[in-house]
């Protein structure tokens, strides 16, 4: 059986995001939608393959009393035998350099095959957690290389950092969509937990950015994973999760209000 760990970080009282976010400004709203469709994206691989195990962290960061209640409704409601979720508040810790550090020493305890730091500004599809992990195996089993897979597509890399910037990029044609190579990663990453554990000096790095605000914080620190360390790191050319911050971050080509409608947070 494969087991895979995901540290999925919440907070609905603070923000790190300055612009305002296109969906709109309630961010409780955002947290639960976002929470509720990567449960849902969960649920979807776990009938798919049964002998994956899922086993998710929800690590809080001083939420609202609605948010923490509706955690523990998504447990009821989510939770099977090869789902188990965990629900952890951080108590006196808080800030976003310091839930994101908990969330990654999380992984590194109790990872064994494949861990992912979940974010709760991300929506995904359905499709998207299944075809993250597919497409892991499939680079693994055709190159034994252990690659980084990140299901959003950032519009505004290609549109500002890449524009007019030749750099070579493999193209891999995977079951559902082709994915691209790509050289800039945030913190929410899918990878081996062998693999992860490796650069924990770059992690510590960019969390220390982060704390100091620094606007390059990803350049400085997490793309070395790529650009100096070799790692594959791969994106669906069509995302498969949508960041929902400002405007630069919106796919021109994806509609993602239907997506975003269907996610019914009226009940865990």
């Amino acid at each position: 059986m494969i087991d895979i760990h995901y540290a999925l970080q919440t907070c609905d009282t603070k923000s790190y995001q300055s612009q305002k976010r296109f969906c709109g400004d309630d961010r409780t709203e955002l947290s639960m939608k976002s929470v509720k469709s990567f449960l849902q994206s969960i649920k979807y691989c776990s009938d798919l393959n049964k002998d994956v195990m899922h086993n998710i962290a929800i690590i809080d960061d001083h939420s609202t009393e609605k948010l923490k209640e509706y955690h523990k409704k998504c447990k009821q409601d989510f939770e099977v035998d090869n789902i188990k979720i965990e629900l952890i508040d951080l108590g006196d810790k808080q800030g976003i350099s310091t839930s994101i550090r908990e969330c990654y020493k999380w992984l590194d305890v109790n990872g064994k095959n494949l861990v992912y730091q979940v974010q709760d500004d991300y929506v995904f599809i359905k499709e998207a957690i299944y075809e993250m992990i597919d497409m892991f195996y499939q680079i693994l089993c055709e190159t034994e290389s252990q690659c980084i897979v990140i299901p959003f597509n950032d519009p505004y890399l290609w549109n500002a950092v890449y524009k007019n910037k030749a750099a070579p990029r493999a193209v891999m044609v995977g079951k559902h969509r082709y994915w691209i190579q790509c050289y800039d990663i945030g913190c929410s990453f899918l990878t081996s937990h062998h693999q992860f554990k490796q650069h924990w000096d770059l992690y510590d790095k960019f969390l220390h950015l982060t704390e100091c605000k620094d606007r390059g914080l990803e350049s400085k620190s997490l793309n070395y994973l790529m650009t100096q360390r070799g790692i594959l790191g791969l994106v669906p050319i069509n995302s498969v999760a949508f960041h929902m911050q400002s405007d630069f971050e919106k796919d021109p080509y994806i509609d993602w209000k239907p997506i975003w409608d269907s996610i019914n947070v009226s009940r865990g």
